[in-house]
């Protein structure tokens, strides 16, 4: 019995220690170490009394040839009257043979036991997509639960044969969709926007199997200029784009830049950047569009500049008029903006190295997104060839490159010799907390529910739209920038607290507005309202996307409202929630 229960207690201590390891590389490693154990149990079975030591090597070799046919159900087990020891080899053959099968016929092993997770887990993961992204995907669900019930949809027939770790489905899969399951669908990119008819399709299947919650990719212009809605369904709706762009602003935050790069001074309890941040865009293309839009929508705070703005920038490309018109349309803001500058020509012209270096000293950041990995990273190296003989090797500007491909060697050598820094448009971005937990999807769902509890607008998250979703979730990925603008706000008065508050109000809306901006929005004229819109308070027409509030701060008490002062007290409110939550309710 000892020995029965050492062979199990080993097999559950490789078992573990596994865990991490694929089925097939798992079972393997166990069935070596069971045959190192058969070994020694059949030698000292049969060990005569007294054997010479050329008796004892001719006995282990035998025992070596031996032990597999013991372990697939050929041990002669009338040598030993331990019924324990009968159920020993009995374990050790089914684990053998179960692991020939696996080798074997592996593909039909893991179909059989995919299909009844699919049965028997109430969880189900539905990812539908190419199927290097789609492997991508499920490695990262397999790494958090291994025994997770998977559904492969591919998205091009090429795809159907694919060795991929989960259950493969060509049927039309959402009508395998059961009541009484929980679902997360995963609808990774496709260059086609077939993620929008699957949308409609679950939308739906939505009133029957509620709380559908899905993830889905779509084109990074319908997400930021249209408003979608799918009520029945617990949607988040992302891009390749806006999850590349908003990581990499978190890491970086521009604000953060500023400080270490122009110290500026604190007014009010509010922190002032000497001069606004400085943007350089090599290439202009949908990554560049989304970068530019961001980043203007996180430098909303005030700075030193004369007129207070928190942005500058230089675009350079060829072609760029026509793309700039083409963006103008979604964005009429942006031909008011003063401060961008646009130069139509080659990103590796002498112009766009003149125009960069008329603006070495207050440039902070260099996107180099052209279409072409290797001509973003050779640009990279001529650039910090050029900053180094202007006496700038550890002051030039933050190097950023996009890359569409993988080039390790070269990400390795740039980091190291410029601090690069990488924008990745690859399956690494798929990870679970993003796309599966969606934790500050949830927190801006959260912040809706407290704004709804303080105006006439109650619809729940569902039913928003994407407009209104997205614009929640801007204000959580704003707080770090008025954590930033307020440090040490707790050390100040209540009267000083307070001041702080109320100016970053002030920087709220105008990130608000900056928002509605970038999001195609423009200002509604008060005097174009109607006497039934001042009436009744309303101050954006949503069809036209044209809203009254765009307005600078001073003029907010100009417009309809409820009460006085109501317009800027939901600055306030948001401001309050992030520091004083419990005043804010």
């Amino acid at each position: 019995m000892l020995i029965l229960l050492g062979y199990l207690a080993g097999m559950a201590l490789l078992t573990w220690l596994l865990r991490r390891r694929s089925v097939r590389v798992r079972s393997f490693l166990i069935v070596g170490y069971t045959y190192l154990f058969v070994i020694p149990l059949y030698f000292f079975s049969q060990l005569p009394e007294g054997a010479s030591p050329a008796q004892m090597l001719n006995l282990l070799l035998r025992c070596a040839y031996q032990a597999p046919s013991a372990m697939t159900f050929g041990a002669d087990l009338t040598r030993f009257d331990d019924p324990a020891i009968t159920l020993l080899f009995y374990i050790m053959s089914v684990y053998t043979v179960r692991t020939l099968l696996i080798a074997f016929f592996h593909r039909a092993y893991a179909a059989l036991v995919n299909r009844a997770r699919m049965q028997w887990k109430r969880e189900i993961y539905v990812v539908c997509g190419e199927v290097e992204d789609a492997r991508s995907m499920i490695d990262r669900i397999r790494a958090q639960e291994r025994q997770a019930a998977i559904l492969f949809v591919p998205q091009k027939e090429a795809d159907e044969g694919a060795n991929i770790d989960a259950l493969t489905e060509t049927r039309p899969w959402e009508r395998l969709l059961r009541p009484g399951k929980k679902y997360h669908i995963l609808l990774l990119p496709d260059d086609r926007n077939n993620n929008l008819g699957r949308l409609d399709a679950l939308e739906k299947l939505g009133p029957r199997i509620p709380g559908l919650r899905v993830t889905a990719f779509l084109d990074n212009d319908l997400l930021r200029f249209e408003n979608l809605s799918y009520p029945h369904l617990d949607a988040y709706l992302v891009s390749r784009e806006q999850l590349l762009v908003r990581g990499f602003l978190q890491d970086h935050l521009p604000l953060r830049t500023l400080m270490e790069r122009a110290p500026g001074v604190k007014e009010r309890g509010v922190y002032v950047p000497a001069r606004p941040f400085g943007l350089g865009i090599l290439g202009f293309g949908a990554l560049s569009r989304e970068f530019l839009l961001a980043t203007w929508e996180n430098t909303a705070f005030r700075t030193a500049a004369p007129d207070g703005r928190g942005l500058e920038a230089l675009i350079v490309d060829r072609d760029l008029a026509h793309k700039r018109a083409a963006l103008s349309m979604d964005v009429p803001q942006l031909g008011q903006e003063p401060a961008f500058t646009w130069l139509e020509a080659p990103p590796d012209s002498q112009a766009c190295v003149q125009a960069l270096l008329d603006r070495l000293g207050r440039l902070d950041q260099l996107l180099i997104a052209t279409e072409d990995t290797g001509f973003n990273l050779d640009m990279a190296m001529r650039l910090l060839r050029l900053f180094r003989r202007h006496g700038m090797e550890n002051n030039h500007p933050q190097l950023v490159v996009a890359l569409f491909e993988k080039v390790d060697s070269s990400i390795d050598f740039l980091s190291k010799e410029a601090g690069g820094m990488f924008l990745q448009s690859n399956s690494a971005q798929f990870t679970f907390e993003e796309l599966v937990l969606r934790e500050p999807d949830r927190r801006a769902e959260t912040l809706h529910r407290q704004y709804s509890k303080t105006s006439l607008f109650s619809a729940n998250w569902n039913e928003i739209g994407t407009f209104l979703q997205n614009s929640n979730r801007a204000v959580v990925w704003d707080i770090p920038n008025k954590l930033l603008l307020a440090q040490g706000v707790e050390d100040r008065t209540p009267e000083e607290r307070e001041e702080t508050y109320w100016e970053l109000a002030k920087y709220e809306h105008q990130r608000w507005n900056t928002f509605q901006y970038t999001h195609g929005w423009v200002r509604l004229p008060l005097q174009e309202l109607t006497e039934e819109e001042i009436r009744g308070c309303v101050t954006k027409r949503a069809a036209q996307k044209r809203h009254a509030c765009l307005v600078p701060w001073d003029e907010l008490d100009s417009l309809p409202q409820a009460r006085p002062g109501l317009l800027k007290y939901y600055d306030y409110a948001n401001v309050l929630r992030l520091f004083q939550p419990e005043q804010a309710e």
